[in-house]
């Protein structure tokens, strides 16, 4: 018997796309960014300065003449961290399919402000399928009622935003993710991430990971997943070029059947402020690890997209925007000798079948 609490589940997407305006055929899913932020809240990452003058930083609206300080230390600006107005998203966005992107990946997860009736206006207002995210981010953004669920309880939820949508607005979530994982990794996180298998084991949807700052942390989130019965080759292991330097670990996780996502694509800072004691690679190492596992016969595992979770990184604050792997990436790959086979494998038909529901 069907009930508020019940709702009829809506037709499955197995072999289908899910956006936010409902399932699609996976030839409509074209060129794909498969980490984004259309909207976010992203102050569970601020990191406040210690001097009074960095303090006075922390709290300015984001400008020409702060935008310098904020690249180098953008985990420490409040405005920064608030990507929230639809019509700057809406036209960022829109720059993105003019530059010949289709589809785009907003994995922003519960308690970082995820809205999907804004999403669903995005899609309609620049003709691009978006696919929205559920699941849980990091352990300091969990709800306060997270503790006491268990991993059956937490993954109904997150059923149900994929099979009905969320809550009351029937826009459903074509992805599970990104699921937070710190390093080391928590219980709460270990739930989460627990939950979100079940959930891809009951609706066949993909599941997309943040892993924790550590060249270890895929592996150990790998193994689990597998120990749980979760399905590798339809897991996204996210923030790979941040994470891994070690090459041989690198083949490792690729090897494991997991999607590599390398999708920090633009930011201009070496400087990571959430792991100080690492660095933020550049465009170019990005474009060397690309070569290394296409040269290592894993291309079919590899994604690319930009999380851009931060004002300072969209065009109308001075930064590169959502288009800048299609304006300025790709044309510096052709230069540098890579197969159009290539390139539409990776733009193309990795998302497209990453994203599939089986």
């Amino acid at each position: 018997m069907t009930s508020a609490n019940h709702p009829v589940p809506k037709e499955r997407a197995s072999g289908k796309v899910l956006t936010v305006l409902g399932p699609i055929e996976p030839a409509k899913v074209g060129i794909t960014t498969t980490h984004e932020h259309l909207f976010i809240d992203f102050k569970a990452v601020l990191t406040p300065p210690e001097s009074a003058t960095g303090r006075k930083l922390m709290r300015q609206e984001v400008s020409l003449q702060n935008l310098g300080w904020i690249r180098y230390n953008w985990t420490s600006n409040e405005d920064n961290l608030e990507i929230l107005d639809e019509e700057i998203s809406t036209q960022e966005a829109a720059l993105y399919y003019k530059a010949g992107g289709n589809t785009l990946v907003d994995v922003t997860s519960l308690g970082l402000g995820r809205d999907p009736y804004a999403l669903a206006r995005v899609s309609r207002a620049t003709g691009l399928n978006v696919i929205m995210g559920s699941g849980y981010y990091v352990d300091s953004t969990h709800p306060e009622w997270f503790a006491d669920k268990t991993a059956e309880d937490v993954a109904a939820g997150i059923i149900a935003d994929v099979e009905t949508g969320v809550g009351t607005t029937g826009i459903r979530s074509g992805i599970i993710g990104e699921i937070g994982c710190s390093w080391p990794w928590t219980e709460g996180e270990r739930k989460s991430a627990l939950a979100a298998v079940m959930a891809q084991r009951e609706t066949g949807a993909p599941v997309l990971i943040h892993p924790g700052r550590n060249q270890r942390a895929p592996l150990e989130i790998i193994d689990a997943i597998d120990k749980w019965g979760g399905d590798l080759s339809h897991t996204v292991m996210g923030h790979i070029e941040r994470t891994i330097f070690d090459r041989g670990i690198l083949r490792e996780v690729a090897d494991s059947g997991v999607y590599v996502n390398l999708d920090l694509f633009g930011h201009d800072s070496s400087f990571y402020p959430l792991a100080p004691d690492t660095y933020m690679p550049g465009d170019h190492e990005r474009i060397d690890m690309i070569d290394f596992l296409l040269s290592h016969a894993v291309g079919d595992r590899l994604l690319l997209a930009h999380d851009i979770c931060t004002k300072h990184r969209l065009k109308a604050y001075g930064g590169h925007g959502w288009d800048h792997i299609l304006t300025n990436v790709v044309p510096w790959m052709r230069a540098r000798g890579f197969a159009e086979e290539d390139l539409r494998l990776i733009l193309v038909d990795n998302p497209t079948r990453m994203l599939t529901f089986k």
